[in-house]
């Protein structure tokens, strides 16, 4: 196909970038606005017969070749107009670098001189433009009126209802899991419509069709709905058709009603009437309608259904789903491939029987693996094989692509190929490139995005930024399948990477396998891939002119020799140059040969030092550095990259660039250290205006003054998401009358829409008036850290949307109190950390409505805070660690109907030296919904709650560490723990508080892990104990005289025992569970030696356990 199915779109995209964009930049220029002017309109009238000469292409050579014609026109005209740009761009920078009188002349009479160049080029390319115009008169092509073309007009065969089953593999569950949903009526379905939308999505070619068959035909929907309808709606969403069919449903004998009527309103009103009152199932199946305005027509009579009606709808986009107000799609996944295999061999073989042929159905399995669970491909190779036993002919498919399948046996193809042709224009081009990389790349948004934008892909629109449009692009391509989610990236079915090589022969190469072979010299994007160990040259690519991408991605093993000098003279034309190669370690000089040149990763190479050269990469948008561990400094002119938006590399590089500030454009900086030297001054920033996302301004103590603060001009960073301010540690301040670093914090006020706020070593008294102010409305996290100075916190609580908050190292605090909480005290504070505050001894929550929202509360290091106040009811997990609170705090007392019970369900005291008494306080309140408590080196704690832990219904893990004076009479055993309990942990705790559990362990049905350690006093394990029978793990650890183990033979569940450390235990009389499968002894010097014995009796309780270790062997 030479690629032509990707020419329309590239030039759609050109023609406008070209004729308008161009225009406008090179109209008052005297001797080109006639050329353009010429351009402009010949380019103009052969874009208007694109759709045409689309459309026509897949059949008429031709057509085709008239395309690819057009298309090497169109790439010479880019390639002019950029070589023009950078010429005048360089001859510009040359004058404001020098600013002198001969210079100034100099540039006049070298851009009349160019000007003129550029208008005799221009002049040549019309003359072959014309040309090519007169052509279309012979070729038949056309203006297709009021934007109606043949793809809405050809007809897809038609699906029906009906379908064998038994040809069906591997949809069972997704099968259930539909009929559950339609079936789904009143409060266990939220949907507040009477007729609900349910969306399948999926890939062309996965098996939505014959999904929705298998559930259409279900006995069970059937009887629930009263009707069944089945339409397929395809590419041409007519509503009056749709609205017709619908209506033959309804009909008994098709015949009561004419539904030959072509008024809608007629048509609509009657499919009202008939489906009033009726419980019905409407498949949809194919639909690609984007419109909401279309939906909403055919839609209107259709909500006349009675309660309990759905909609269901096959699409491959998930925008369809949302412009009916559908429920959340359910999406379609692959096949196993043990199912894809029985799909396949139910084709490839005589009545799906391969049994006889062990050599086919080796190679088949292989085929299967290549095809990743897609059903349509599995069902489509494997009829184009049936009954064929010569074993070539299986090998040729399993090294054939899909793509490379005979044109009238591949349906394949034509499937994926309609979803590419509803792709719009400018995602075409977007999706095509991605050919150049190899089957199972891991793509990233963000790198894809910004090689599109370096290609010229991505168009403005508007004031939105360009990687903002190229997101939305990305995005497109994900709602309809082209790509899929994969470990926080992306990542593209075989398939589809097939459909991206058929519309881009010789237009992306890849190197390094068989897609070399038979390619012509003008591809345009180029790359090399190996897995194994073989060397990379760059002489391949020198027949490739007119490239514009040259990558090398996978190849770790690969070899790489020095990238030649004449390298960039040769590809001249690169846009996009990707060298990841850890053996290359050095860049040549050459490379500003690459004046085009707009994305550069270097990212894992070996390079020691970048040339100097690069600096005059004047286009550059993005330089990756990423992993270049060998790289110690950048050169001192990279800050002419004036175009630089992006820049990967390790932060200490990036901050030993003086005069950052240059790099106006740079839109992600990390971290900014302010110094003294000039360059490093905090005024760098003053024009940085397109940093977003997180930036951290360190070593502020350099700064000298609020007014030299002002002029970064923090608040005009609107794209910035999150800041960071930070003081070397040891910046201290004498009194409160040096206050510059209240001044310099005064004058860092950021935007308005900043959303997360830190502020460390800060050593000013005051904090200013706009920390705390409602006005940044949008901050949700604010960490305050080391401000030793601060005896007052500011009014957090008037941050309408502050949902996180982290005190500590606020050494001259000591109280926390009423102007903390300010007005609306904390109206969505969720999480609050207050921690490392050596003189804090007052924490006061006033009564009403504070805190409404929080659900976890940090207090750490706290010494001297005695004790806590009354918390919220919303709590639901509590952290108190190296306080002085004597008692544990209270909860309040749940006000609102919605939260009956307190909502605690975790609880964690740590290292509360003061804390005696469990009796007052959370523990003797209602918690019901506690699943999780946990007290550890709590040594004065003496007493527990006044009834135990057994009203803690819900509790499942109990976990009690170095608590060596509490303890527990046996009369209060009985009701010490509860019968939820799964996990219980004790750890250097007396006897008093250990045998009364072990008493009542036999109660604890539920109980599955069990561990006592540190506990010296233990000798042996009372005799009311009675392990639970579905315990699985018992580990016994650091038990010096413990002598024996108690009866376990009854504990059936037990999987896995471990005793560490004690040497004196014995196994127990009656041996071991049967069911035991790890057994771990280490430290156990008198339980070795018997089972070292000649007689093997003890050897023997053992013997059965799957998995020994003793002493680690």
């Amino acid at each position: 196909m030479a690629g032509a199915a990707v020419v329309s779109s590239f030039l759609q995209i050109l023609f406008e970038k070209l004729a308008v964009a161009a225009l406008d930049e090179y109209r008052s220029l005297r001797n080109v606005k006639k050329e353009f002017q010429c351009l402009f309109s010949t380019l103009s009238s052969i874009q208007d017969l694109l759709e045409d000469a689309e459309e026509k292409q897949l059949k008429d050579k031709p057509v085709r070749r008239w395309l690819v014609k057009l298309k090497d026109v169109a790439v010479d005209i880019d390639d002019l107009l950029d070589k023009h740009t950078a010429a005048v761009q360089r001859s510009k920078l040359m004058v404001q670098k020098t600013k002198v009188r001969r210079h100034l002349s100099y540039h006049f009479f070298n851009r009349v001189f160019l000007d003129y160049k550029l208008a005799h080029n221009i002049k040549d390319i019309n003359e072959r433009l014309d040309k090519i115009s007169r052509e279309r008169d012979v070729l038949g092509l056309q203006v297709l009126n009021n934007g109606t073309s043949r793809l809405e007009i050809e007809e897809k065969p038609q699906t029906s209802s009906l379908v064998d089953g038994s040809r069906v593999f591997g949809r069972e569950q997704d099968k259930e899991n539909i009929v559950k949903l339609l079936l789904a009526t009143g409060d266990g379905f939220s949907n507040p419509f009477n007729v609900a939308i349910l969306p399948i999505v999926g890939m062309g070619g996965l098996g939505k069709t014959t999904l929705t068959q298998l559930v259409y035909n279900d006995h069970r929907v059937k009887e629930h709905f009263q009707l069944r309808m089945w339409l397929c709606v395809s590419e041409n969403f007519d509503e009056r058709k749709l609205t017709r069919e619908t209506l033959e449903y309804t009909q008994s004998d098709y015949t009561n009603t004419n539904t030959n009527t072509t008024n809608l309103n007629l048509l609509q009103e009657d499919l009202f009437h008939k489906l009033k009152g009726k419980r019905f199932l409407l498949v949809l199946d194919d639909v690609w309608n984007e419109n909401r305005e279309k939906w909403s027509r055919y839609y209107v009579a259709l909500a006349a259904g009675d309660r309990g009606s759905k909609i269901l709808v096959t699409t491959r986009n998930e925008n369809v789903g949302l412009i009916m107000g559908g429920l959340r799609p359910y999406y379609l996944k692959q096949l196993s491939d043990e199912n894809c295999w029985s799909l396949f061999r139910s084709c490839a073989f005589v009545n799906g029987n391969s049994s006889g042929h062990p050599k086919l159905e080796e190679i088949g399995k292989e085929i299967v693996k290549k095809l990743k669970g897609l059903p349509l491909a599995a069902k489509t190779l494997g009829s184009l094989l049936y009954s064929k036993l010569d074993e070539d002919d299986w090998k040729n498919i399993l090294r054939s692509e899909i793509w490379e399948l005979p044109t009238d046996q591949n349906n394949i193809m034509p499937a994926l190929r309609l979803s590419y042709k509803h792709l719009p224009p400018h995602v075409k081009q977007c999706f095509a490139f991605c050919a150049v990389f190899h089957k199972d790349y891991v793509f990233g948004r963000d790198d894809l995005v910004q090689m599109w934008m370096a290609l010229g892909f991505v168009q403005p629109q508007g004031r939105k930024r360009m990687e903002d449009v190229g997101y939305s692009y990305f995005d497109e391509l994900v709602s309809r399948s082209f790509f899929h989610a994969h470990k926080g990236n992306y990542v593209m079915h075989d398939a589809i990477h097939d459909l991206a090589q058929s519309i881009s022969i010789d237009e992306c190469v890849r190197l390094g396998d068989k897609l070399q072979s038979n390619t012509t010299d003008k591809a345009l994007h180029s790359s090399f891939s190996c897995s194994h160990s073989m060397h990379t040259s760059f002489e391949p690519f020198y027949r490739f002119k007119r490239l514009r991408t040259l990558l090398l991605l996978q190849g770790y093993k690969s070899r790489t020799g020095l990238i030649p000098d004449d390298l960039f003279s040769r590809l001249k034309f690169l846009r996009v140059l990707v060298l990841n190669r850890r053996d290359i370690d050095k860049v040549p000089n050459s490379i500003d040969n690459l004046h085009q040149l707009r994305y550069l990763g270097l990212s894992g190479t070996g390079i020691k030092m970048l040339p100097s050269s690069i600096s005059r990469l004047y286009n550059l948008q993005t330089l990756r550095l990423k992993h270049c561990n060998e790289l110690s400094y950048l050169p001192r002119g990279i800050t002419g990259l004036i175009n630089l938006r992006h820049m990967e590399a390790n932060s200490l590089l990036i901050s030993e660039i003086a005069g950052i500030g240059k790099l106006t454009c740079l839109q992600n900086l990390g971290e900014f250290i302010v110094r003294q030297r000039m360059g490093f001054h905090i005024t760098e920033l003053k024009d940085m205006t397109q940093l977003r996302g997180h930036l951290c301004i360190s070593d502020l103590q350099n700064v000298i003054s609020g007014e030299e603060a002002r002029k970064a001009k923090l608040h005009t960073k609107e794209l910035l998401t999150s800041l960071e301010l930070v003081w070397s540690a040891g910046n201290r301040v004498a009194s409160s009358e040096e206050c510059i670093p209240e001044e310099v914090l005064r004058c860092l006020e950021p935007q308005r829409e900043i959303r997360e706020l830190s502020v460390k070593g800060y050593s000013g008294f005051h904090f200013p008036d706009w920390l705390g102010s409602s006005s940044l409305s949008s901050l949700h996290t604010i960490h305050l850290s080391n401000c030793k100075n601060c005896k007052f916190l500011p009014p957090l609580g008037q941050l309408p949307f502050l949902r996180y908050l982290d005190i500590g190292g606020m050494d001259s605090v000591t109280h926390i109190g009423k102007e903390f909480l300010g007005v609306k005290g904390f109206p969505s504070l969720i999480e609050l950390v207050i921690e490392d505050m050596p003189c804090l001894e007052e924490w006061a929550i006033a009564q009403g409505g504070v805190f409404p929202c929080i659900t976890e509360i940090q207090v750490r290091d706290c010494p001297e805070l005695r004790e806590l106040p009354q918390l919220p009811p919303t709590l639901t997990k509590l952290t108190v660690s190296e306080a002085g609170v004597s008692c544990l705090p209270q909860l309040k007392s749940p006000t609102s109907s919605s939260l009956a019970t307190a909502a605690l369900s975790s609880m964690f005291i740590h290292d509360c030296p003061n804390l005696t008494s469990l009796r007052n306080g959370l523990l003797s309140q209602e918690l019901s919904s506690l699943t999780e408590l946990t007290i550890a080196n709590c040594e004065e704690l003496v007493s527990l709650p006044m009834y135990l832990f057994k009203p803690l219904v819900s509790l499942k893990n109990l976990h009690i560490y170095n608590c060596p004076k509490l303890t527990c009479s046996y009369q209060e055993a009985t009701g010490l723990l509860p019968a939820s309990l799964e996990d219980l942990r004790i750890s250097s705790c007396s006897v008093e508080l250990i045998n009364p559990m072990l008493k009542c362990l036999g109660s604890l049905t539920t109980l599955r892990h069990l561990k006592i350690s540190d506990c010296s006093e233990l000798n042996y394990f009372p005799e009311e104990t009675r392990l639970p029978d579905m315990l699985k793990l018992l580990v016994l650890s650091n038990c010096a005289n413990l002598l024996c183990l108690p009866p376990l033979l009854h504990v059936s569940a037990l999987e896995t025992l471990v005793i560490w450390h004690c040497p004196l235990v014995m196994l127990p009389v009656d041996g071991l569970p049967a069911e035991l499968q790890e057994l771990h002894i280490n430290g156990c010097p008198v339980l070795k030696n018997l089972l070292e014995q000649d007689d093997g009796r003890e050897w023997a309780k053992i013997a059965r356990a799957p998995k020994t270790k003793i002493d680690c062997r």
